[in-house]
C-alpha cells in the first residue's frame, strides 16, 4: 500500500485507495465518543430519577423515605448491569470507554446527590 501527501484529499496522509487518515481517525472515535455519550446519558438520567424520587420522598415517613433510597441503588444497579451486559455482548461500542464513563458519572452525580440532601436535611434541623 503505497502512502502519500494529498492536501486536496482531507488535507493529510491519504493511501493509495484515497482513503484519509482523518477518515480513518473520525470512523475510530465513533464508538469510543458515543460509548462516552450514552454511558454520560444513563447516568445522568438515573441521578435525576432518582433525585425526583427521593425529593418526594422527604417528605413522607422515614421508613418511605429509606425504601425510595435503597429501591433507588438497586433500580439504579440492576439498569447499570443491563446497560454493561447489553454494551459488552450486544454493541459496537467501546466498552473500557463506557464502563469507566458510567462508573465515574455514577460516582460524581452521587455525591452531588448525597451533597443536596445533607445540605436539605441539616437545614431541616436547624429550623425545626
Amino acid at each position: 500500500m503505497q502512502i502519500f501527501f494529498n492536501p486536496a484529499l482531507w488535507g493529510g496522509i491519504v493511501a493509495s485507495k484515497k482513503i484519509s487518515l482523518n477518515f480513518i481517525v473520525a470512523a475510530a472515535a465513533l464508538p469510543i465518543q458515543w460509548g462516552f455519550f450514552y454511558a454520560l446519558a444513563l447516568s445522568a438520567a438515573l441521578a435525576i430519577g432518582n433525585f425526583l424520587a427521593l425529593r418526594w420522598a422527604k417528605t413522607r415517613s422515614l421508613q418511605q423515605f429509606m425504601a425510595v433510597l435503597v429501591g433507588g441503588f438497586l433500580i439504579r444497579l440492576a439498569v447499570f448491569g443491563i446497560a454493561l451486559v447489553w454494551v459488552l455482548k450486544f454493541s459496537t461500542l467501546d466498552g473500557k470507554v463506557f464502563t469507566w464513563t458510567l462508573l465515574i458519572s455514577y460516582l460524581i452525580f452521587q455525591f452531588i446527590e448525597t451533597f443536596i440532601f445533607q445540605r436539605y436535611f441539616k437545614q431541616k434541623k436547624l429550623t425545626s
